[in-house]
């Protein structure tokens, strides 16, 4: 990393001194101009200077004024300079970068006029070539800082893809395999913790390995809305639309932030425009869909809305375990199945939240070098901040309901005989194996509520109906699910819930 340093130019530097440095700096310039062309010593070094020269750390000090700019110069410049440096000054000595931005904007007066000393013509050639060089830098630029954001490891095989958000992945990596032309603009909704992350980062992280000379930058609409402001404010809107001229893809989060914010939702307005019309792709992100963006422009909402919007979904419990055993096998540890379970059981909308309780159990049992077991994970839900009542399975049908803080009289076998009485049916019917459909959802009905409100595990579901351990799961999943939609199965539930907690 670059050094910063703080140096007081007015004081520190005497006429003497300023001549000094200059004519060292001078001789560096005409002896790497031997061997490096002119252009280029212009473009990267026209605002470098010598500021300092170290006799005991045996350095000659070069500032930069910003990070990338030293990154270009230590690319390209760094053996002629120190060649340069040893053979004009001290074969001992060495060259030490630093950068300090707050020169970037003086007069220094260690500034030398390049061109002059190296006699370079404003010819039309020369400039072409030098904007050709700067329009390419500016793209380096722009890659080299929006790199630095992104993490390799959210790819799309290692996104958990189910029910919840299949369309919205399949969306974005149509995107990834050919953006400008498939699904552009893209417009995608999802509350938190639901893996926009790891989404938006899969969608740069694959543009990047099969498309590399293609610019791909991500903002925080935060971010886009203060560069917007500064660039109005300093009336240097031109240069910030120059440097999005080079993007060639831009992903754009947490849109709704452009609320109630007109001037920047004007421009934002152009800078969309002129991506669509140049075919560059465009990716958008906001916590709600556009039609629920009110505080957004109209034509801005409505433009949203006829782009590809796709949603994500809370995972439902089979891809809640297929994200949980998938960290795990990332992780390399291993967790018994019905802890894993009984995390999917309590955290249902947050993906984050499912990694975040595994990290704590992950800890635990590297802290404790001892297997999880199920009260680790209770320890661990109450940690998150879950309300969860702690019991001893129940082994006794005749035990009595726990849900909340609420208890009933009532137990399991009469609650069969309740359910079977309203689906018309023989209390043996429903302990059967028998698949036809009315028995089938009466089942499925009474697991749910033998999770719910008898706080059973699988391990007793299938033990009980004499199952296995997935048509459990899938049962008692495939209630919850309808339940969000059928409003005939949500009637039954409300009847039975509500005998139950008489």
């Amino acid at each position: 990393m670059p050094t910063n340093v703080l140096i007081d130019t007015t004081k520190e530097y005497d006429e003497n001194r300023i001549k000094y440095l200059l004519d060292l700096w001078e001789k560096i310039i005409l002896s790497i101009s031997n061997q490096v062309d002119h252009n280029k010593i212009l473009i990267f070094l026209q605002k470098v200077w010598v500021i300092d020269i170290n006799e005991e750390k045996k350095e000659v000090v070069i500032w930069a004024a910003n990070d990338f700019l030293l990154s270009q110069i230590k690319k390209n410049l760094s053996k002629p300079l120190k060649e340069a440096i040893q053979q004009c000054y001290n074969s001992q000595f060495w060259v030490k970068f630093v950068v300090f931005t707050p020169f970037a904007d003086w007069e220094h007066p260690l500034l030398t006029d390049l061109k002059k000393l190296l006699n370079i013509t404003d010819s039309t050639s020369n400039k072409n070539k030098q904007n050709n060089v700067l329009e390419t830098s500016l793209k380096e630029e722009l890659s080299r800082y929006f790199w630095n954001l992104f993490d390799p490891k959210f790819r799309f095989d290692t996104f958990i893809a189910g029910s919840n958000n299949q369309f919205a992945f399949s969306a974005a990596k149509a995107v990834a395999q050919a953006p400008g032309t498939q699904n552009n603009p893209l417009f995608l909704y999802w509350n938190v913790g639901l893996g926009k992350t790891h989404l938006m980062q899969a969608i740069w992280n694959d543009i990047m390995e099969n498309f590399p000379d293609k610019v791909v930058i991500y903002l925080p609409a935060t971010k886009l809305i203060d560069e917007l402001i500064q660039a109005l404010r300093a009336n240097k809107l031109p240069t910030l639309q120059k440097k999005f001229d080079q993007v060639d893809v831009l992903l754009v989060d947490d849109i709704q932030f452009l609320a109630d914010k007109e001037r920047t939702q004007e421009v934002f307005h152009d800078l969309f425009n002129d991506f669509y019309t140049k075919k560059k792709q465009v990716i958008l992100s906001s916590d709600r869909p556009p039609r629920e963006l009110t505080r957004i422009a109209p034509r801005l909402q409505s433009r949203f809305a006829t782009w590809l919007v796709a949603d994500i979904q809370a995972p439902d419990f089979e891809t809640r375990i297929a994200i949980l055993e998938s960290k795990i096998q990332s992780k390399d540890v291993n967790i018994d199945f019905e802890c894993l379970s009984l995390i999917a059981q309590y955290i249902k909308s947050n993906v984050r939240e499912l990694e975040g309780a595994l990290n704590i159990l992950i800890s635990r049992q590297q802290i404790t070098n001892s297997e999880i077991t199920e009260n680790d994970v209770y320890s661990c839900l109450k940690t998150l901040g879950y309300y969860v009542e702690q019991t001893p399975w129940i082994t006794n049908p005749n035990d009595t309901i726990r849900k909340g803080s609420k208890t009933s009289t009532k137990n399991f076998e009469t609650l069969i005989e309740m359910l079977a009485s309203y689906y018309d049916l023989a209390v043996a019917d429903i302990k059967s194996e028998s698949r036809k459909k009315p028995i089938a959802q009466a089942r499925q009905m009474l697991m749910y509520l033998a999770r719910e409100y008898f706080w059973w595990t699988y391990e007793q579901i299938w033990d009980y109906f004499k199952m296995n351990h997935a048509t459990a799961m899938y049962a008692t999943d495939k209630i919850e699910k309808a339940l969000k939609n059928d409003s005939r199965l949500q009637h039954d539930y409300r009847v039975f819930s509500d005998w139950i907690q008489q």
